[in-house]
Protein backbone atom coordinates (compact mmCIF):
# COMPACT_ATOMS: atom_id res chain seq x y z
CA UNK A 1 0.00 0.00 0.00
CA UNK A 2 1.28 3.46 -0.91
CA UNK A 3 2.05 5.50 2.19
CA UNK A 4 0.63 8.95 1.47
CA UNK A 5 1.74 10.76 4.57
CA UNK A 6 3.70 10.78 7.78
CA UNK A 7 1.77 11.11 11.03
CA UNK A 8 2.88 13.45 13.79
CA UNK A 9 1.28 13.11 17.18
CA UNK A 10 1.43 14.80 20.52
CA UNK A 11 -0.07 12.69 23.27
CA UNK A 12 0.02 15.32 25.99
CA UNK A 13 -2.08 17.77 23.98
CA UNK A 14 0.57 20.47 24.15
CA UNK A 15 2.09 22.43 21.29
CA UNK A 16 3.24 20.39 18.30
CA UNK A 17 5.87 22.21 16.25
CA UNK A 18 6.82 21.28 12.69
CA UNK A 19 8.71 22.80 9.79
CA UNK A 20 7.15 22.67 6.31
CA UNK A 21 8.53 23.66 2.92
CA UNK A 22 7.04 23.81 -0.57
CA UNK A 23 7.70 20.13 -1.25
CA UNK A 24 5.43 19.13 1.61
CA UNK A 25 1.83 19.77 2.52
CA UNK A 26 0.62 19.79 6.10
CA UNK A 27 -2.97 18.74 6.75
CA UNK A 28 -4.09 19.77 10.19
CA UNK A 29 -7.33 18.20 11.46
CA UNK A 30 -9.35 20.08 14.04
CA UNK A 31 -12.57 18.78 15.67
CA UNK A 32 -15.76 20.53 14.62
CA UNK A 33 -17.19 20.03 18.10
CA UNK A 34 -15.22 21.63 20.92
CA UNK A 35 -15.99 18.63 23.15
CA UNK A 36 -13.68 16.52 21.02
CA UNK A 37 -9.95 16.67 21.53
CA UNK A 38 -7.27 15.54 19.13
CA UNK A 39 -4.45 14.95 21.56
CA UNK A 40 -2.94 11.76 20.21
CA UNK A 41 -3.85 12.48 16.56
CA UNK A 42 -2.80 15.82 15.22
CA UNK A 43 -1.09 16.39 11.89
CA UNK A 44 -0.42 14.63 8.59
CA UNK A 45 2.55 15.67 6.52
CA UNK A 46 2.12 14.64 2.87
CA UNK A 47 4.38 15.03 -0.12
CA UNK A 48 2.86 17.53 -2.53
CA UNK A 49 3.31 15.16 -5.46
CA UNK A 50 0.73 12.83 -3.88
CA UNK A 51 -2.01 15.19 -5.07
CA UNK A 52 -2.16 13.59 -8.52
CA UNK A 53 -3.14 10.27 -6.99
CA UNK A 54 -5.82 11.41 -4.56
CA UNK A 55 -8.81 10.95 -6.87
CA UNK A 56 -7.94 7.37 -7.77
CA UNK A 57 -6.27 5.95 -4.70
CA UNK A 58 -8.72 4.48 -2.22
CA UNK A 59 -5.82 3.79 0.10
CA UNK A 60 -5.66 7.48 0.99
CA UNK A 61 -9.21 7.31 2.34
CA UNK A 62 -8.40 4.14 4.27
CA UNK A 63 -5.39 5.78 5.85
CA UNK A 64 -7.48 8.79 6.87
CA UNK A 65 -10.01 6.49 8.55
CA UNK A 66 -7.20 4.72 10.40
CA UNK A 67 -5.95 8.10 11.51
CA UNK A 68 -9.18 9.87 12.51
CA UNK A 69 -11.86 7.19 12.77
CA UNK A 70 -14.79 6.35 10.54
CA UNK A 71 -16.80 9.55 11.07
CA UNK A 72 -14.64 12.00 9.13
CA UNK A 73 -17.45 14.54 9.14
CA UNK A 74 -16.60 15.42 12.73
CA UNK A 75 -13.42 17.11 11.56
CA UNK A 76 -12.44 20.18 9.59
CA UNK A 77 -9.05 20.43 7.97
CA UNK A 78 -6.53 23.14 7.18
CA UNK A 79 -3.94 22.97 4.41
CA UNK A 80 -0.48 24.50 4.67
CA UNK A 81 1.96 24.44 1.76
CA UNK A 82 2.10 24.88 -2.01
CA UNK A 83 -1.19 26.45 -3.12
CA UNK A 84 -0.89 24.83 -6.58
CA UNK A 85 -2.01 21.49 -5.10
CA UNK A 86 -4.74 22.86 -2.83
CA UNK A 87 -7.59 22.28 -5.34
CA UNK A 88 -6.75 18.58 -5.72
CA UNK A 89 -6.75 18.11 -1.98
CA UNK A 90 -9.97 20.08 -1.50
CA UNK A 91 -11.69 17.89 -4.09
CA UNK A 92 -10.50 14.63 -2.54
CA UNK A 93 -11.09 15.58 1.08
CA UNK A 94 -14.59 16.86 0.28
CA UNK A 95 -15.42 13.42 -1.15
CA UNK A 96 -14.33 11.88 2.14
CA UNK A 97 -16.77 14.11 4.05
CA UNK A 98 -14.26 16.40 5.74
CA UNK A 99 -15.12 20.04 6.28
CA UNK A 100 -12.94 22.62 4.56
CA UNK A 101 -11.15 25.10 6.78
CA UNK A 102 -8.50 27.74 6.18
CA UNK A 103 -5.69 27.34 3.67
CA UNK A 104 -2.25 28.86 4.23
CA UNK A 105 -0.01 29.09 1.15
CA UNK A 106 3.73 29.29 1.78
CA UNK A 107 6.61 30.01 -0.57
CA UNK A 108 9.56 29.23 1.67
CA UNK A 109 10.15 27.00 4.64
CA UNK A 110 7.80 27.91 7.47
CA UNK A 111 7.33 26.90 11.05
CA UNK A 112 3.87 26.04 12.28
CA UNK A 113 2.65 25.31 15.76
CA UNK A 114 -0.52 23.33 16.43
CA UNK A 115 -2.19 23.35 19.84
CA UNK A 116 -4.47 20.23 19.81
CA UNK A 117 -6.39 21.00 23.01
CA UNK A 118 -7.31 24.47 21.75
CA UNK A 119 -7.70 23.72 18.05
CA UNK A 120 -5.39 26.68 17.44
CA UNK A 121 -2.80 26.99 14.69
CA UNK A 122 0.04 29.51 14.37
CA UNK A 123 2.20 29.95 11.27
CA UNK A 124 5.37 31.96 10.87
CA UNK A 125 7.86 32.09 8.05
CA UNK A 126 11.34 31.04 9.06
CA UNK A 127 13.55 34.10 9.18
CA UNK A 128 16.77 33.95 7.26
CA UNK A 129 19.99 34.00 9.25
CA UNK A 130 21.73 37.29 8.52
CA UNK A 131 25.48 36.82 8.13
CA UNK A 132 28.25 39.42 8.08
CA UNK A 133 31.48 38.21 6.45
CA UNK A 134 34.71 39.81 7.73
CA UNK A 135 37.79 38.91 5.66
CA UNK A 136 40.55 40.90 4.02
CA UNK A 137 40.64 38.51 1.03
CA UNK A 138 38.27 39.50 -1.76
CA UNK A 139 38.34 35.90 -3.02
CA UNK A 140 37.20 34.49 0.31
CA UNK A 141 34.53 37.17 0.70
CA UNK A 142 33.11 36.23 -2.70
CA UNK A 143 33.32 32.49 -2.02
CA UNK A 144 31.56 32.75 1.33
CA UNK A 145 28.89 35.02 -0.12
CA UNK A 146 28.31 32.43 -2.84
CA UNK A 147 28.11 29.58 -0.33
CA UNK A 148 25.56 31.48 1.76
CA UNK A 149 23.44 32.55 -1.23
CA UNK A 150 22.85 28.90 -2.18
CA UNK A 151 20.77 28.31 0.96
CA UNK A 152 17.31 29.86 1.30
CA UNK A 153 17.73 30.05 5.10
CA UNK A 154 20.90 32.16 4.94
CA UNK A 155 21.54 35.70 3.76
CA UNK A 156 24.89 37.45 3.43
CA UNK A 157 23.90 40.98 4.46
CA UNK A 158 27.36 42.43 3.94
CA UNK A 159 31.11 41.90 3.68
CA UNK A 160 33.85 43.88 5.43
CA UNK A 161 37.54 44.01 4.56
CA UNK A 162 39.05 45.92 7.50
CA UNK A 163 38.56 45.33 11.25
CA UNK A 164 38.09 49.07 11.85
CA UNK A 165 34.93 49.02 9.70
CA UNK A 166 33.25 46.15 11.54
CA UNK A 167 31.49 48.03 14.40
CA UNK A 168 29.75 50.39 11.95
CA UNK A 169 28.69 47.42 9.80
CA UNK A 170 27.24 45.64 12.83
CA UNK A 171 25.20 48.68 13.82
CA UNK A 172 23.92 49.17 10.28
CA UNK A 173 23.32 45.57 9.14
CA UNK A 174 22.24 43.89 12.41
CA UNK A 175 23.73 40.46 11.62
CA UNK A 176 22.72 37.27 13.46
CA UNK A 177 26.15 35.68 12.91
CA UNK A 178 29.61 37.00 12.01
CA UNK A 179 32.30 35.02 10.21
CA UNK A 180 35.71 36.36 11.17
CA UNK A 181 39.07 35.75 9.51
CA UNK A 182 42.06 35.20 11.78
CA UNK A 183 44.78 36.95 9.76
CA UNK A 184 43.90 40.51 8.73
CA UNK A 185 45.56 43.94 8.52
CA UNK A 186 45.18 46.43 11.40
CA UNK A 187 44.63 43.63 13.94
CA UNK A 188 44.18 39.86 13.96
CA UNK A 189 40.76 38.28 14.24
CA UNK A 190 41.23 37.15 17.83
CA UNK A 191 42.01 40.68 18.98
CA UNK A 192 38.98 41.99 17.09
CA UNK A 193 36.81 39.26 18.65
CA UNK A 194 37.87 40.39 22.14
CA UNK A 195 36.90 43.96 21.27
CA UNK A 196 33.51 43.03 19.80
CA UNK A 197 32.05 40.57 22.28
CA UNK A 198 31.83 42.85 25.33
CA UNK A 199 29.57 45.16 23.31
CA UNK A 200 27.89 42.88 20.76
CA UNK A 201 26.63 39.50 21.97
CA UNK A 202 26.62 38.09 18.43
CA UNK A 203 27.78 34.52 17.69
CA UNK A 204 31.14 34.64 15.90
CA UNK A 205 32.52 31.81 13.77
CA UNK A 206 36.24 31.98 13.05
CA UNK A 207 37.57 31.35 9.54
CA UNK A 208 40.81 29.35 9.57
CA UNK A 209 43.10 27.68 7.07
CA UNK A 210 43.25 24.81 9.63
CA UNK A 211 47.05 24.96 9.60
CA UNK A 212 49.19 24.11 12.61
CA UNK A 213 50.12 27.79 12.80
CA UNK A 214 46.42 28.66 13.25
CA UNK A 215 45.86 26.13 16.03
CA UNK A 216 46.66 28.36 18.98
CA UNK A 217 44.81 31.31 17.42
CA UNK A 218 41.65 29.23 17.04
CA UNK A 219 41.87 27.84 20.57
CA UNK A 220 42.40 31.34 21.96
CA UNK A 221 39.39 32.57 19.98
CA UNK A 222 37.22 29.77 21.41
CA UNK A 223 38.47 30.61 24.90
CA UNK A 224 37.52 34.25 24.26
CA UNK A 225 33.94 33.50 23.19
CA UNK A 226 33.90 32.37 19.55
CA UNK A 227 31.25 29.67 19.14
CA UNK A 228 32.91 27.67 16.35
CA UNK A 229 35.37 27.71 13.47
CA UNK A 230 35.19 26.71 9.81
CA UNK A 231 37.79 25.91 7.22
CA UNK A 232 38.65 28.67 4.77
CA UNK A 233 37.37 27.28 1.44
CA UNK A 234 39.16 27.12 -1.88
CA UNK A 235 37.29 26.76 -5.17
CA UNK A 236 38.28 23.10 -5.52
CA UNK A 237 37.15 22.25 -1.98
CA UNK A 238 33.85 24.10 -2.19
CA UNK A 239 31.60 21.09 -3.05
CA UNK A 240 32.79 19.30 0.10
CA UNK A 241 33.11 22.24 2.49
CA UNK A 242 30.06 24.32 1.50
CA UNK A 243 27.41 22.13 3.22
CA UNK A 244 29.49 22.03 6.40
CA UNK A 245 30.00 25.80 6.36
CA UNK A 246 26.27 26.42 5.97
CA UNK A 247 25.38 23.95 8.72
CA UNK A 248 27.82 25.50 11.17
CA UNK A 249 26.59 29.02 10.50
CA UNK A 250 22.95 27.96 10.93
CA UNK A 251 23.77 26.33 14.26
CA UNK A 252 25.84 29.33 15.34
CA UNK A 253 22.75 31.55 15.19
CA UNK A 254 21.24 29.64 18.10
CA UNK A 255 24.49 29.12 20.02
CA UNK A 256 25.01 30.81 23.36
CA UNK A 257 27.80 33.36 23.54
CA UNK A 258 29.87 32.94 26.69
CA UNK A 259 32.52 35.52 27.45
CA UNK A 260 35.52 33.92 29.11
CA UNK A 261 35.79 34.31 32.88
CA UNK A 262 38.58 32.41 34.55
CA UNK A 263 36.79 32.22 37.87
CA UNK A 264 33.31 31.09 36.93
CA UNK A 265 30.93 30.61 34.02
CA UNK A 266 27.55 30.54 35.63
CA UNK A 267 27.64 32.15 39.01
CA UNK A 268 28.83 29.00 40.77
CA UNK A 269 32.03 29.41 42.75
CA UNK A 270 34.75 27.19 41.30
CA UNK A 271 37.57 25.41 43.06
CA UNK A 272 39.97 22.60 42.34
CA UNK A 273 38.47 19.43 43.78
CA UNK A 274 40.20 16.94 46.05
CA UNK A 275 40.78 13.27 45.19
CA UNK A 276 39.68 11.79 48.52
CA UNK A 277 37.53 8.64 48.18
CA UNK A 278 37.99 8.50 44.39
CA UNK A 279 38.27 4.91 43.17
CA UNK A 280 41.20 4.98 40.74
CA UNK A 281 40.09 1.73 39.06
CA UNK A 282 37.29 3.51 37.16
CA UNK A 283 37.48 4.43 33.48
CA UNK A 284 36.02 7.78 32.36
CA UNK A 285 34.90 8.52 28.78
CA UNK A 286 33.70 11.91 27.50
CA UNK A 287 32.40 13.16 24.14
CA UNK A 288 31.95 16.76 22.99
CA UNK A 289 31.67 18.96 19.92
CA UNK A 290 30.77 22.65 19.41
CA UNK A 291 31.90 24.55 22.50
CA UNK A 292 33.63 21.43 23.74
CA UNK A 293 37.21 22.67 23.93
CA UNK A 294 36.23 25.27 26.53
CA UNK A 295 33.89 22.87 28.33
CA UNK A 296 36.65 20.26 28.56
CA UNK A 297 39.13 22.86 29.80
CA UNK A 298 36.58 23.85 32.44
CA UNK A 299 36.19 20.25 33.62
CA UNK A 300 39.82 19.11 33.45
CA UNK A 301 41.23 22.11 35.33
CA UNK A 302 38.85 21.46 38.23
CA UNK A 303 39.92 17.82 38.66
CA UNK A 304 42.47 16.84 41.34
CA UNK A 305 46.02 15.79 40.51
CA UNK A 306 45.25 12.10 41.06
CA UNK A 307 42.55 10.85 38.67
CA UNK A 308 41.34 7.66 37.00
CA UNK A 309 42.19 7.46 33.27
CA UNK A 310 40.04 9.63 30.98
CA UNK A 311 39.48 9.12 27.24
CA UNK A 312 37.98 11.97 25.22
CA UNK A 313 36.56 12.43 21.73
CA UNK A 314 36.24 16.09 20.77
CA UNK A 315 35.16 16.82 17.19
CA UNK A 316 38.27 18.61 15.99
CA UNK A 317 40.44 18.76 12.84
CA UNK A 318 43.66 16.76 12.68
CA UNK A 319 45.94 19.78 12.97
CA UNK A 320 44.24 21.09 16.11
CA UNK A 321 43.91 18.03 18.33
CA UNK A 322 47.58 17.95 19.36
CA UNK A 323 47.59 21.71 19.95
CA UNK A 324 44.53 21.33 22.18
CA UNK A 325 46.02 18.39 24.09
CA UNK A 326 49.31 20.26 24.60
CA UNK A 327 47.42 23.32 25.84
CA UNK A 328 45.49 21.25 28.37
CA UNK A 329 48.69 19.55 29.47
CA UNK A 330 50.17 22.91 30.47
CA UNK A 331 47.09 23.69 32.60
CA UNK A 332 46.73 20.35 34.43
CA UNK A 333 48.99 18.58 36.91
CA UNK A 334 48.19 15.20 35.37
CA UNK A 335 49.23 14.24 31.82
CA UNK A 336 47.04 15.26 28.88
CA UNK A 337 48.14 13.95 25.49
CA UNK A 338 46.93 13.31 21.99
CA UNK A 339 46.23 9.59 21.98
CA UNK A 340 48.54 7.31 19.98
CA UNK A 341 47.93 3.81 18.74
CA UNK A 342 49.00 1.28 21.40
CA UNK A 343 48.92 3.72 24.34
CA UNK A 344 48.43 1.95 27.65
CA UNK A 345 45.49 3.57 29.44
CA UNK A 346 46.68 4.36 32.96
CA UNK A 347 45.78 6.57 35.91
CA UNK A 348 46.58 10.29 35.95
CA UNK A 349 46.41 10.43 32.15
CA UNK A 350 43.90 11.99 29.74
CA UNK A 351 43.87 10.74 26.15
CA UNK A 352 42.37 12.98 23.45
CA UNK A 353 41.43 11.36 20.15
CA UNK A 354 43.50 12.64 17.21
CA UNK A 355 41.52 14.63 14.66
CA UNK A 356 40.84 12.88 11.37
CA UNK A 357 41.17 9.40 12.94
CA UNK A 358 38.93 7.07 14.90
CA UNK A 359 39.76 6.02 18.45
CA UNK A 360 38.58 2.93 20.31
CA UNK A 361 39.80 0.92 23.29
CA UNK A 362 40.67 -2.74 23.76
CA UNK A 363 40.50 -4.62 27.07
CA UNK A 364 42.79 -7.63 27.36
CA UNK A 365 42.42 -9.10 30.81
CA UNK A 366 42.01 -5.70 32.40
CA UNK A 367 44.85 -4.13 30.42
CA UNK A 368 43.29 -1.33 28.39
CA UNK A 369 44.98 0.06 25.30
CA UNK A 370 44.17 2.73 22.73
CA UNK A 371 43.57 1.72 19.13
CA UNK A 372 43.80 4.48 16.53
CA UNK A 373 42.58 3.55 13.05
CA UNK A 374 41.42 5.07 9.80
CA UNK A 375 37.86 3.68 9.90
CA UNK A 376 35.09 5.52 8.07
CA UNK A 377 33.29 8.46 9.71
CA UNK A 378 30.46 7.59 12.09
CA UNK A 379 27.55 10.05 12.23
CA UNK A 380 29.68 12.04 9.73
CA UNK A 381 32.40 12.44 12.38
CA UNK A 382 36.00 11.31 12.57
CA UNK A 383 36.74 11.00 15.43
CA UNK A 384 33.29 9.88 16.54
CA UNK A 385 32.00 9.68 20.10
CA UNK A 386 29.80 6.69 19.27
CA UNK A 387 32.82 4.85 17.80
CA UNK A 388 34.66 5.20 21.12
CA UNK A 389 31.64 4.50 23.34
CA UNK A 390 30.66 1.39 21.35
CA UNK A 391 34.11 -0.11 21.88
CA UNK A 392 33.86 0.41 25.66
CA UNK A 393 30.29 -0.91 25.87
CA UNK A 394 31.57 -4.41 25.25
CA UNK A 395 33.90 -4.38 28.26
CA UNK A 396 33.10 -6.75 31.11
CA UNK A 397 34.21 -4.19 33.69
CA UNK A 398 31.42 -2.25 35.40
CA UNK A 399 33.44 0.64 36.80
CA UNK A 400 32.67 3.06 33.99
CA UNK A 401 31.65 6.72 33.97
CA UNK A 402 30.66 8.35 30.68
CA UNK A 403 29.17 11.64 29.61
CA UNK A 404 28.42 14.04 26.79
CA UNK A 405 29.17 17.75 26.81
CA UNK A 406 28.03 20.59 24.55
CA UNK A 407 27.79 19.98 20.81
CA UNK A 408 25.47 19.93 17.83
CA UNK A 409 24.03 16.73 16.39
CA UNK A 410 23.51 13.38 18.06
CA UNK A 411 26.93 11.70 18.01
CA UNK A 412 27.46 9.72 21.20
CA UNK A 413 23.82 9.45 22.29
CA UNK A 414 23.33 5.82 21.24
CA UNK A 415 26.75 4.82 22.50
CA UNK A 416 26.04 6.42 25.88
CA UNK A 417 22.81 4.43 26.12
CA UNK A 418 24.73 1.21 25.48
CA UNK A 419 27.19 2.13 28.22
CA UNK A 420 24.38 2.88 30.66
CA UNK A 421 22.75 -0.45 29.85
CA UNK A 422 26.12 -2.07 30.55
CA UNK A 423 26.22 -0.54 34.04
CA UNK A 424 28.05 2.75 33.43
CA UNK A 425 27.14 5.86 35.39
CA UNK A 426 26.24 8.55 32.86
CA UNK A 427 25.85 12.33 32.73
CA UNK A 428 25.18 15.13 30.25
CA UNK A 429 25.80 18.86 30.30
CA UNK A 430 22.68 20.97 30.83
CA UNK A 431 21.15 23.36 28.31
CA UNK A 432 21.92 26.56 30.22
CA UNK A 433 25.69 26.05 30.12
CA UNK A 434 25.93 24.39 26.68
CA UNK A 435 27.01 26.48 23.71
CA UNK A 436 24.86 24.17 21.56
CA UNK A 437 22.42 21.86 23.34
CA UNK A 438 22.35 19.15 20.70
CA UNK A 439 24.31 16.02 21.65
CA UNK A 440 23.40 16.20 25.37
CA UNK A 441 19.74 16.73 24.49
CA UNK A 442 19.63 13.73 22.15
CA UNK A 443 21.26 11.52 24.78
CA UNK A 444 18.73 12.64 27.39
CA UNK A 445 15.80 12.10 25.01
CA UNK A 446 16.61 8.41 24.52
CA UNK A 447 17.13 7.73 28.23
CA UNK A 448 20.92 7.49 28.16
CA UNK A 449 21.57 10.01 30.95
CA UNK A 450 21.54 9.46 34.72
CA UNK A 451 22.29 13.10 35.61
CA UNK A 452 22.00 16.40 33.76
CA UNK A 453 24.42 18.93 35.25
CA UNK A 454 25.75 22.46 34.75
CA UNK A 455 29.30 22.55 33.37
CA UNK A 456 30.54 23.88 36.73
CA UNK A 457 29.36 20.65 38.37
CA UNK A 458 30.60 18.12 35.80
CA UNK A 459 33.99 17.51 37.47
CA UNK A 460 32.30 16.99 40.85
CA UNK A 461 29.73 14.68 39.26
CA UNK A 462 32.51 12.57 37.74
CA UNK A 463 34.40 12.26 41.02
CA UNK A 464 31.27 11.33 42.97
CA UNK A 465 30.44 8.67 40.38
CA UNK A 466 33.94 7.23 40.87
CA UNK A 467 33.66 7.00 44.65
Amino acid sequence: MRKFFKTFTNKDGKCLELSVDQKELAIVFIPVKQSLKVTSRAVLLAQSDCSNYLKTQIEFHEQLVDFLGKDLGLFSYRLIGDEKVFSDYHHALAQFGLNQGKTVPIKDKSLFQFFPDEGRLRIEAKKKTRVLVVDDSETIRKLLSRVLSEDSELECVGTVELPSLVPEAIERLKPDVITLDIHMPEMDGVTLLKKLLPKYQIPIVMISSLSREDGNYVLEALESGAVDYIQKPSMSELPVLAPMIREKIKNARFAKVFRNDSSHQGGISLRKLGSQNVDQSYLIAIGSSTGGTEALKHVLTMLPDQIPPIVIVQHIPAVFSKAFADRMNTLCNFTVKEAEDGDLVVNNHVYIAPGGKQMKLSDNGGVIRVIIDDAAPVNRHKPSVDYLFDSIAGFSRKKLVAGILTGMGADGAKGLLKLKQNGARTFAQDESSSVVYGMPKEAYKIGAVDKVVHIDLVAETILKACS
